[in-house]
């Protein structure tokens, strides 16, 4: 009789390793997913594990670049968890002292609940604004590069907490992504570290908002009126250590910062 995949079962220790900061660095032979399905599998129990309210979306590894390496043919998609997404000021506490890698975002707010259709395309009227994100991305895999797509899919692409900024402007405006993607400089405790990503390490906003749709419809996913879709690295990402950091960036007038 072949094997029946249970994901709620390596579900069980990546919850374990996101309670703790464990690092694990990888799931035993016989809990691993041999498929991105699978990972997303895993990535459904341990939502339900963590009892949380999905506020949104978030993709990982979306520009040409990173897909052209990865060997994918669109970003990886995680879920917000929304006692996870945070307002700019705030303080976010980790549960250990483990690594976590910091990236600048563009993010937008759907104006409506959709159920995207395989082969449909989102409608600029499905936005209801643009702004700025900080995601903290904190693996429970010692490596999240060497432990393969599938499991780290499962790991929910690596989220721990998203600081979501004020709005850019309402919908989608080009000249305003330009500007986001153009202008903005992220500061570590004051200095400044990274800057906007161009050419086939960018990722594309508007292309990481239809991969979205697209694996939505895929898994039978509904995206819903006030989620917040974060897009991918903006900025150059870094990675980070300790506690007593203030990360900012900003644009447009406005500043988003938060302290970790």
């Amino acid at each position: 009789m072949a094997h029946v995949f249970d994901p709620l079962e390596p579900a069980k220790v990546l919850f374990s390793a996101w309670q703790s900061g464990e690092l694990h660095d990888s799931l035993p032979q016989a809990l691993r997913p041999q498929s991105l399905d699978q990972g997303y599998a895993i990535q459904d129990e341990l939502f339900k594990l963590a009892g949380g309210e999905r506020a949104g979306w978030k993709l990982g590894v979306g520009s040409p670049a990173a897909m052209r390496a990865g060997n994918l043919s669109r970003p990886l998609v995680g879920q917000l968890e929304s006692k996870r997404c945070h307002e700019s000021g705030a303080q976010v506490r980790l549960p250990a002292q483990s690594p976590v890698t910091i990236e600048c975002e563009i993010g937008f707010v759907l104006a409506r609940t959709v159920s995207p259709r395989v082969g449909g395309t989102f409608a600029p009227e499905d936005i209801r604004s643009t702004c700025l994100t900080f995601e903290v991305v904190r693996s429970r895999f010692v490596d999240r590069k060497s432990v393969g797509w599938p499991s780290f899919a499962g790991d929910n692409v690596g989220f721990e907490a998203l600081i979501i900024g004020h709005r850019a402007c309402d919908g989608i405006d080009p000249q305003i992504l330009r500007s986001l993607a153009e202008e903005s400089v992220v500061h570590l405790d004051g200095e400044p570290v990274a800057k906007g990503l161009f050419g086939d390490t960018a990722t594309d906003p508007l292309a990481s908002l239809q991969h979205l749709y697209d694996h939505a419809a895929e898994r039978g996913e509904t995206l819903r009126e006030g989620d917040i879709v974060s897009t991918g690295a903006m900025c150059q990402p870094f990675d980070l250590q300790g506690g007593g950091h203030r990360l900012s960036v900003s644009y447009l007038g406005q500043e988003l910062v938060f302290t970790l």
